[in-house]
């Protein structure tokens, strides 16, 4: 169960004879094509690793920093929207740097990194906290050996999918690059031990995310899954079965991977400088025609739109300037209309890094890196774009008999979803009960629930997650609009 968020969204009968209601949510407008860095600028001491975006709207930001502005706080911090500090988030003091980070859905916080204790408590490279930051003593020690990378979050159920150099969990069972855990922080060994690169010391994985029929991808620098020889990309089943028909054809170097609403994945190739695209099978897809950079994508995320966000360490894409930070279209090709920001060390250097981007629901973008410069204007470390686009999320209800056909849309700016979307049901709008995953459309999700149009009054929601921080393994939320049967909305009253 979860409470629902503030309301961000206006309500609005839709035209007709239909007896349908739409909430919709409009963010972010402003004139379009234009993008500025705004006056977000939290001043961590050193530059933060990792990032992720929170349902409400806040920003969770990680790494090896010690203070944020004037206020101290061990690696890990909340910030508001604004970018002002999240007071009421405590500091767990994490004794060592955190890599990754994934917001639940339940508002609780998964960390991942090199560390091996949360204050005076032993929790070794993998732990959760509490919403207000405190350590959630009821996810267990996982016990794992060496650095956690990234971690995925499964709608469906909870379990949490971790990756990095580790070969140990649980202090003694196999598991070489990647494993699985149990809501509750206990091993699940229902997923087999996938052992990369078993000849080695430790397990050089980087990144990991979910397909929608429950299939796992993994990228990095490892050579071998098993005795198997392979590359660099690897898929397995939901239960860990290595498939070793994908990818079909040559492996890319992966550093970081987003999967499409449509199936689609994208991953970061650092080898040359460039974004891949394939089928859900692992195909090539031969029609996308990637723009090339000179340096290489440590983050990128999708837009509903279709374009896709860059972060890394090139100075120019194809033959055009852009400092750290582009977007390209749908195709591949770089989007003029997004301007080069200029994401600078300082006035006498502008090769800037970004290690991390990610997307606010009205379209905003976050970028953390090593510089202290964007467009121009002293960001340290830590900067948001301001983007012309605006964000439109539209959740409807549509009468069916008994039934109601609620539709979610989603255009513009902002984070596309990396999983199908759980719908949400409420009697009250106030606590929300989990009831399965939305099914994909052309236009968006839907699902057909079993609560009659004119029958008592119901509240439904979409919550989804997204994909951020440095190699995409750091999901963050987005929701949809509350819906709702409320007569008053149905007989076209605001």
């Amino acid at each position: 169960m979860r409470s629902a968020l503030d309301g961000r969204a206006s309500f609005r009968s839709l035209p007709g004879s239909c007896r349908a209601l739409a909430a919709i949510a409009v963010l972010g407008a402003s004139c379009a094509g234009a993008q500025s860095i705004d006056a977000f600028n939290p001043l961590p001491n050193v530059p933060p690793t990792t990032l992720a975006v929170q349902a409400n709207g806040k920003i969770v930001l990680a790494g090896s920093f010690l203070d944020v502005g004037v206020n101290p706080r061990e690696r890990i911090a909340r910030l508001n929207s604004d970018g002002s500090l999240d007071a009421s988030f405590q500091d767990p003091e994490v004794d060592g740097e955190i890599k990754t980070v994934a917001v639940q859905a339940d508002g609780k916080i998964v960390i991942g990194g090199n560390f091996d204790a949360l204050g005076t408590t032993a929790r070794h490279y993998l732990a959760r906290l509490n919403a207000d930051g405190s350590i959630d003593t009821t996810f267990a020690d996982p016990g794992l050996n060496d650095t956690v990378w990234a971690i995925a979050v499964q709608a469906a159920d909870g379990r949490i999918l971790v990756a990095g150099d580790f070969t140990l969990a649980t202090t003694s069972v196999s598991r070489r690059g990647a494993a699985r855990f149990n809501v509750n922080g206990t091993l699940d060994t229902s997923f087999a031990d996938p052992q990369f690169d078993p000849t080695l010391g430790f397990s050089p994985v980087r990144c990991i995310a979910l397909q929608a029929d429950g299939h796992v991808l993994v990228g990095g620098a490892f050579t071998h899954v098993g005795t198997t020889s392979q590359f660099y990309f690897a898929r397995f089943s939901s239960s860990g079965v290595f498939d070793p028909t994908f990818p079909v054809g040559n492996e890319p170097q992966v550093a970081a991977i987003a999967v499409a609403p449509d199936g689609s994945i994208f991953v970061d190739d650092p080898g040359t400088g460039e974004i891949r695209k394939y089928s859900a099978t692992g195909v090539v897809d031969a029609s996308y025609t990637p723009a090339v950079t000179d340096g290489e994508i440590n983050s990128m995320f999708l837009q509903p739109n279709g374009k896709i966000v860059i972060g890394g360490t090139f100075d120019q894409v194809g033959v055009d300037a852009h400092h750290a930070l582009a977007r390209l279209n749908a195709n591949g090709s770089l989007d003029t209309t997004f301007a080069d920001l200029n994401f600078s060390f300082d006035a006498g250097n502008p090769d800037g890094f970004i290690y991390g981007i990610a997307a606010q629901t009205d379209g905003g973008i976050i970028a953390i890196g090593n510089f202290t410069l964007a467009n121009s204007q002293a960001r340290q470390y830590v900067a948001r774009v301001a983007t012309g686009d605006a964000v439109v999320s539209t959740f409807t209800g549509q009468a069916s008999g008994s039934n109601t056909i609620v539709t979610w849309t989603r255009s513009g700016d902002g984070p596309e979803l990396a999983q199908p979307p759980t719908l949400l049901h409420s009697t009250d709008g106030v606590i929300f009960s989990a009831m399965g995953a939305m099914t994909r459309i052309a236009s968006g999700w839907q699902e057909t629930v079993a609560y009659s149009f004119n029958g008592a009054p119901f509240y439904l929601q979409a919550t989804g997650f997204t994909s951020a921080g440095a190699g995409n393994g750091s999901p963050g939320l987005v929701d949809s609009p509350v819906y709702s049967n409320d007569r008053i909305f149905a007989n076209g009253f605001e």
